[in-house]
C-alpha cells in the first residue's frame, strides 16, 4: 500500500511540477481536453436519448394502457360477460374498458385517407388521460353521443374538415367480410365531428373514436371485441395484479404491458443508445491513445529522476507503475472535467431549452439517469487505465543503461 501511494504522488508530482511547462505540459492539456470533451458527449447524447424514450414513452401513455388484453387467436374475440364482470369488480382494476379496433376509409367533401376507428365504453376519455390533451370543439368528458366521433387533429387536418360542421358529416367505410358484394361491397357510418384531439404521435394521426357499439356495427364484429383495456389501481404490486388478470380472462387472452405493444420503437430507441455509446466509446479509445504520447515524452524527459530511484533501490516495474498513474491521473481529471460540462450543458437545456426538437420551438427533451452516469465513469476510466497500463509496461529501462547514465 506505501508503494502504491508512493507511486500515485510521484505521478502527481510529475503531472504538475512547476518546472513541467514545456511540450509535455501542453501535450498532457491536449490529452485531458480530448478525453472531457469526448465524456461531455456521452453525457449529452446519453440524456438526449432518455429525455426522447420519455417523450414518446408519455405519448404511448395518452393512447396506450398499462396492459391491452388481446385474443390469444384470432383478430377479434367475444368477451364473456361473468369475466368481465369479475375484472370490473377486481379491487386491483380502476378500469376495464372494451375495444373495437378497425381500418377503415373516412371521407370528407372530395377528401378521403385510411383511417383507424377505436370503438370504445364511454369511461375511455377519463381513464386513458385523454381529456388532458389538447381539443379543439367540444370535449366528450361524460362520452360521445350516438352519431359522434372524434378524430386526431392531423387526419382532420388532412380532411380539411372543421370542427362542428354541420353541414357534412365524415363518412366511415369499411369492407364487408364474408364474401364479395359487388352492389354494396362496403358498410358504412355517418358520423358528427364535434371535436379534434392533438397527438404528437405520428402513429396515432389517423385515429378516430367512436362508440363502441356503432363501430361493432361498422366493423362487422356484432358482440366481439378486439381488445381489452386495462388500467390498474396504483396501490396495487402491477406484477400480482397483471397475474390475478390473466387468471380471470384465461388462455384464450393474452397480455401485453406498454413496451410490449410497442416493442419496435422502444428496441429501436435502445439500439440506437447502445450504437451511439460504441461509436463513442472507439472515439475515445482513439482519444486515450494521446496517454501513450504523454507517457513517452515524460519518461525520456525523467529519465534521469528514474535513474536516481533506481539508484535508491526502486525497482524498474514500480518506476513503470509511477507513468501509469500519470494516465490515471490524466483519465480522471479529464473525465471529472467532461462529466461537470456535460452536466452543465444538459441542465441549461433542461431548464433555458437552447436546443429546439420541432418547429414549433419546443425544446429537445434531456434526462439523466445516474446509471449511465456510472457507466460513463466506468468506461472513462476502464479505458484509460486500459492505454496508460499498456503503454507503461512497453516503456523500456534497464541497470546497463542507468548505469551508463549515472557515469
Amino acid at each position: 500500500m506505501a508503494r502504491l501511494l508512493f507511486s500515485f504522488r510521484i505521478a502527481w508530482r510529475y503531472l504538475w511540477s512547476k518546472q513541467n511547462k514545456n511540450v509535455v505540459h501542453l501535450i498532457t492539456w491536449i490529452c485531458i481536453s480530448a478525453i472531457a470533451v469526448v465524456t461531455a458527449a456521452l453525457v449529452i447524447l446519453l440524456s438526449a436519448f432518455n429525455g426522447l424514450e420519455g417523450k414518446i414513452t408519455n405519448v404511448f401513455a395518452t393512447l396506450s394502457p398499462p396492459i391491452i388484453a388481446e385474443p390469444a387467436k384470432g383478430k377479434r374475440l367475444e368477451l364473456n360477460s361473468l369475466a368481465f364482470q369479475m375484472l370490473q369488480k377486481s379491487s386491483g382494476t380502476a378500469q376495464a374498458i372494451r375495444v373495437c379496433e378497425e381500418s377503415a376509409l373516412a371521407t370528407y367533401g372530395k377528401q378521403q385517407r385510411v383511417c383507424r376507428v377505436r370503438g370504445v365504453d364511454s369511461t375511455y376519455f377519463i381513464a386513458s388521460g385523454m381529456l388532458s390533451l389538447n381539443w379543439q370543439g367540444q370535449v366528450p368528458q361524460l362520452g360521445l353521443e350516438p352519431g359522434q366521433v372524434v378524430m386526431a387533429e392531423g387526419l382532420a387536418y388532412l380532411l380539411e374538415f372543421e370542427s362542428g360542421h354541420s353541414f357534412k358529416s365524415l363518412q366511415l367505410h369499411c369492407p364487408k367480410s364474408g364474401g364479395i358484394d359487388l352492389l354494396n361491397p362496403f358498410r358504412e357510418m355517418q358520423a358528427f365531428v364535434p371535436a379534434f384531439f392533438y397527438l404528437q404521435d405520428e402513429l396515432n394521426s389517423a385515429l378516430v373514436i367512436g362508440r363502441l357499439d356503432e363501430v361493432q356495427e361498422l366493423s362487422g364484429a356484432n358482440n366481439r371485441i378486439t381488445a381489452i383495456y386495462l388500467y390498474p389501481n396504483h396501490s396495487v404490486p402491477f406484477d400480482a395484479w397483471k397475474l390475478n388478470v390473466q387468471a380471470t380472462l384465461g388462455a384464450t387472452w393474452k397480455l401485453k404491458t406498454r413496451e410490449q405493444q410497442h416493442a419496435a420503437v422502444y428496441q429501436i430507441l435502445k439500439s440506437e443508445k447502445m450504437a451511439v455509446l460504441i461509436i463513442i466509446g472507439f472515439i475515445l479509445l482513439i482519444a486515450s491513445f494521446n496517454l501513450a504520447s504523454v507517457q513517452t515524452l515524460l519518461a525520456v524527459e525523467k529519465r534521469k529522476d528514474v535513474t536516481l530511484l533506481w539508484a535508491l533501490g526502486i525497482h524498474f516495474g514500480q518506476a513503470r507503475q509511477l507513468f501509469a498513474w500519470v494516465g490515471a491521473w490524466i483519465t480522471l481529471i479529464g473525465s471529472g472535467i467532461g462529466l461537470l460540462l456535460g452536466l452543465a450543458v444538459v441542465y441549461a437545456q433542461k431548464i433555458w431549452g437552447f436546443f429546439p426538437m420541432n418547429a414549433l420551438g419546443e425544446p429537445f427533451p434531456v434526462q439523466v439517469l445516474w446509471t449511465d452516469i456510472a457507466l460513463i465513469i466506468c468506461l472513462v476510466i476502464a479505458i484509460g487505465m486500459l492505454v496508460s497500463s499498456w503503454r507503461a509496461a512497453t516503456l523500456r529501462f534497464s541497470s546497463s543503461s542507468a548505469i551508463r547514465y549515472l557515469k
